[in-house]
């Protein structure tokens, strides 16, 4: 699978003081105090009707407060974002999962989108540096010769196809800018996007993360290649969407999806690739026995 082991490659290519208004202290009740007004007798009628009365309404201002705090500044918020991430990596133990890869080709752009490629892996990773795949299943619309280019699964739990940008050495190679904070619940996402730094780095992908404030680790990304990656294969990278999801306490990975068009119209592709990653049914620290390493490594 040469063309899925490039569209991995090119997702891995890799103070100002807040005001809020906000309500002061609760104004005292006053209604014990307050003089009740009683309806004005009726006029005579010609046969009894309904009892009238005027509501008694409590008319208080309650006063806006200013609050003022020092806003987290950029480069603390990137520090954090390291210190999260390594915190998340030395968190893990052992992990096992399951990867489903999807391929889906397009004749042409107004062809409908359809599935060539199905394969199942079952993961092992272990630390210190133990890692096994297992293929549980796999589907071929038109079965080609056998191959070991598909996805490496290797013993590495820091998921750099997340957090590349965002490791020490990549300040020098990207700038990065607050898109904005959205508050979710009760805690804070900072959305921040990151642009390689000079044209030297346009093979480099820019793209924008979400960076959940309670463990600071990245849980979205979004990736944007100014330039194709593999520009005689790949005509260009459209869109490069990776997702985690929190299991067992821990922020794993959920989907990586890539689509691509291709420079000139593979047999087997079609005018464009989409390149889908599924990971799930995941076991976090559960002590993977000694022998699933015994054979069949990968790495």
């Amino acid at each position: 699978m040469p063309l899925i082991a490039l569209l991995l490659a090119a997702a891995l290519a890799a103070p100002a003081p807040d005001t809020l208004g906000a309500p002061g202290a609760r104004a005292p009740d006053t209604t014990a105090n307050a003089p009740r007004h009683t309806a004005p007798p009726a006029a005579a009628a010609p046969s009894a009707g309904p009892t009238l009365a005027v509501e008694d309404t409590m008319r208080t201002a309650v006063p806006e407060v200013l609050v003022r705090a020092p806003r987290v500044t950029l480069d603390e918020i990137l520090d954090r974002v390291v210190v999260g991430e390594l915190r998340r990596d030395q968190a893990l133990h052992d992990v096992a999962f399951t990867a489903t890869l999807r391929v889906v080709g397009r004749a042409d752009n107004k062809a409908k989108a359809k599935l060539l490629e199905e394969t199942v892996y079952r993961v092992y990773k272990q630390k210190p540096g133990r890692a096994r795949t297992v293929t549980l299943r796999h589907w071929e619309e038109k079965p080609s010769a056998p191959d070991d280019d598909g996805p490496n699964f290797g013993p590495n739990t820091a998921e750099d196809i997340v957090n590349f940008a965002f490791q020490p050495e990549a300040r020098r190679d990207f700038r990065y800018r607050i898109l904005g904070r959205d508050l979710l619940g009760d805690h804070l996402i900072y959305r921040i996007a990151f642009e390689p730094r000079s044209l030297m780095g346009a093979m480099l992908p820019g793209g924008l993360v979400w960076v959940d404030t309670r463990d600071f680790v990245i849980v979205r990304q979004e990736l944007d290649f100014a330039r194709s990656p593999f520009p005689l294969l790949i005509k260009g990278v459209d869109r490069v969407v990776i997702e985690r999801e929190r299991v067992e306490g821990h922020w794993m990975l959920h989907r990586i999806l890539v689509r691509a068009g291709m420079t000139v119209p593979l047999p087997k592709y079609g005018h464009a690739v989409d390149f889908a990653m599924r990971y799930d049914d995941y076991a976090v620290n559960r002590g993977l026995p000694d022998s699933l390493f015994t054979q069949g490594v990968r790495k």
